[in-house]
């Protein structure tokens, strides 16, 4: 694909964003200084402010603030949209359709948020709109239908879309109860609204469902708004309504429980990749802290590791500021600013790409939601990014599979890319889900699941049996936690040299095996543990495997009744981490292989199928300590190994080209230049 191809949008083509997030004072800015700022950082597209909680052009609608910063008749959208196109940039128009100010609640209280109590989730003077009010559901269209005529803009944004329960000082400020919510929920179940969102109030489960369908229907008034009034413009969005691109936003929250989750951009990018198959995406990298900091700055570092992961995920550049680029905190901008210099050199490697990789990290949104009905609730999401750290930190590239994609129609052309699939506690999992994977399986394909995996149907139910046809065992007997103990690899099981014992904490599930499933590993009684007199087992290891496994097909599933995902997460012991990388490379032998110490993640890419041309993506993660993101030290003596290769490899940020050495079992072996944050290697479809 050329980057220049004119049959494409701009949007599906290399991009770099600048998001200018204005304030109210921010009125009196020169749209041309801003505009050339904005070229000159190296973006090519800004984001700049419309209406709906403000206009920032002088609207003629009565509810709809009019920012009072602004000089009289003042059209600031127009000039800026004028400026950017003189400029040569792209400009995305933001609007914020999910709050009103006090003229429009005063005007039309029932548009907007009420509690059970009756009180309006109101917060500095704004008011939350309700999905299913007036708000939403007309008026924000009228502002629609009064500013996109005026502008040819190339894009629109719309900020916290759907249900938004938490403040922006993160309070919860409870259920939606206001009179259209209570009749659309009952002529939808027949049934009054839950009254706390938690599965011990049996109504839930349909509120979940509620919100799904109220959410989409939202996002498709919007979009349908959109391309009727101004075809050409590109709706962006966060991948679960109706739109064109995706935006990802990355920030931290403080509130959110320790360790720092130093993944996000690449944990984002493979769900917008999995979710909206073929849709291009970015991740807008804050420049900020959290909401309540938003003059605190990322540190360069920080904001280099997301635009490593973005990149080796396949993703666009979003970078977000509070306000312009006169910042209090400057000290990100100049490193900002190079890396999206390089990347617009470089855009040619850089544009969508597909990837390579020949494993699968379920991605079940059904099991998020319905977590909290199951035996293992508060284990779902660390068993997921305990996965996640295993595969990553064992450098075998990976994508995600989503559950929301398995009713495709050629979903079975779609799983077919992978040799494995890996399922950590996927608990909830539908007939139509079930169906594809054993289908998967039935043709050769891998399955390594874990824990609870296919013990609910989709909404959480509990399942008489597994799910799964192909699983080497019929149902689940027994959910057992707090054992403290270990599961025992026997002398001829597993290539982890000097380590016998896999220690255990949790949650055990007994199951009934099928009668042709292979036992390996066991699980051991609880020792004895106290003074270290009384440090010792009385009784030999128990029937219960470690891991149980079953042919189906011409495939394979293996089961492990236990959690050492989320062990992994929790204690990064590295044993449980190599049981789960000897289980997956088992089964699939990976396009590279990555030699010499360090964090670092790997991804294989390319961008088309004619060119043979695979782009290797190394990110260095040595940088991350804790919550800490400080300059990672530069990584010497890798070496890669690439899978049926042979060509000469160039080094995108060193800048040199690298000469294969001798093959070794099918690998032509590539000494790579030091690696500081992240390194894009083009390879050469040279005849190995």
């Amino acid at each position: 694909m050329s980057v220049a191809d004119d049959r494409l949008s701009w949007w599906e083509m290399p991009y770099r964003i600048v998001q200018t997030n204005l304030r109210l004072t921010d009125a009196r800015l020169d749209p041309d200084a801003l505009a050339r700022q904005v070229r000159d950082f190296g973006a090519t597209v800004v984001t700049f402010n419309v209406g709906g909680i403000y206009a920032w052009y002088p609207t003629e609608l009565a509810l709809q603030a009019r920012n009072p910063f602004l000089e009289h008749g003042c059209d600031l959208t127009g000039e800026m949209l004028h400026a950017a196109h003189r400029a040569g940039l792209k400009i995305v128009g933001r609007y914020d359709l999910s709050k009103g100010t006090r003229i429009a609640y005063e005007a039309h209280p029932e548009w907007f948020v009420h509690n059970k109590a009756g009180k309006p989730q109101e917060y500095n003077g704004t008011y939350q709109a309700c999905v299913n009010g007036g708000w939403a559901k007309e008026y924000g269209l009228k502002i629609l239908e009064e500013s996109l005529p005026r502008y040819d803009l190339d894009g629109v944004f719309f900020n916290m879309t759907g249900y938004q329960p938490y403040d922006y000082g993160n309070n919860y400020r409870g259920i939606c109860h206001c009179r259209n919510c209570q009749d659309g929920f009952a002529a939808m179940f027949g049934r009054e609204l839950p009254e706390r969102e938690d599965f011990s109030d049996p109504a839930y489960p349909d509120y979940l469902l509620f919100k799904k369908r109220t959410s989409r229907a939202a996002s498709q008034r919007i979009y349908d708004t959109v391309k009727r009034l101004r075809p050409g413009a590109g709706v962006m969005g966060n991948g679960r309504g109706s739109c064109d691109f995706m935006r990802l936003e990355l920030q931290r929250a403080v509130g959110r429980p320790a360790p720092e989750w130093p993944h996000q951009a690449g944990e984002l990018c493979r769900w917008g990749a999995a979710r909206n198959r073929g849709m291009a995406y970015a991740t807008a990298s804050t420049n900020f802290l959290d909401y309540q900091w938003r003059y605190a700055s990322e540190t360069a570092a920080h904001h280099l590791l997301r635009f490593g992961q973005t990149i080796a995920a396949g993703g666009q550049i979003d970078y977000y500021l509070l306000g312009l680029f006169e910042q209090d905190n400057a000290a990100p901008l100049d490193a900002v600013r190079a890396f999206m210099h390089w990347h617009k050199a470089n855009e040619e490697h850089l544009g969508p790409t597909r990837s390579l990789a020949k494993v699968g990290l379920y991605h079940s949104r059904a099991t998020e939601l319905h977590s909290g009905a199951t035996d293992a609730a508060k284990q779902q999401t660390n068993a997921f990014r305990g996965a996640y750290r295993a595969l990553l930190e064992g450098r075998v590239p990976f994508d995600f599979v989503s559950d929301e994609r398995m009713c495709d129609a050629d979903i079975a052309e779609q799983l077919a890319a992978y040799d494995v699939i890996v399922l950590p506690n996927v608990a909830c999992l539908g007939d139509g889900e079930a169906a594809a994977l054993d289908a998967f399986v039935e043709q050769g394909g891998t399955l390594v699941a874990t824990g609870e995996t296919g013990a609910y149907d989709e909404r959480g139910r509990r399942r008489e049996r597994f799910a799964l046809a192909s699983f080497p065992a019929t149902r689940l007997s027994l959910a057992k936690n707090g054992l403290e103990t270990y599961i025992e690899i026997g002398a001829d099981e597993l290539n982890i040299p000097r380590t016998r014992l896999l220690h255990l904490d949790g949650w055990y599930f007994y199951h009934d095996a099928k009668d042709d499933a292979e036992r390996l590993l066991r699980l051991l009684p609880p020792p004895k543990y106290g003074p270290p007199e009384l440090c010792f087992a009385e009784m030999p290891a128990t029937d219960n495997p470690g891991v149980l496994s079953r042919r189906h097909g011409c495939g394979r599933v293996h089961y492990l009744p236990w959690l050492p995902e989320w062990l992994y997460f929790r204690d990064g012991l590295p044993d449980h981490r190599e049981l789960l990388l000897h289980l997956v490379g088992g089964a699939s032998r990976p396009e590279v292989k990555l030699t010499g110490a360090g964090t670092l993640e790997v991804t294989v890419r390319a961008r088309d199928e004619s060119s043979g041309c695979r782009i290797v993506h190394i990110v260095n993660y040595a940088g991350q300590r804790g919550s800490a993101y400080e300059e990672p030290p530069a990584l010497h003596g890798l070496r890669l190994g690439v899978r049926n290769g042979g060509g000469a490899a160039k080094a995108l940020v060193a800048g040199v080209t690298i000469e294969p050495g001798a093959a070794d079992d099918d690998y032509a072996w590539l000494d790579l230049p030091p690696i500081r944050h992240f390194e894009v290697l083009v390879l050469s479809a040279g005849e190995p």
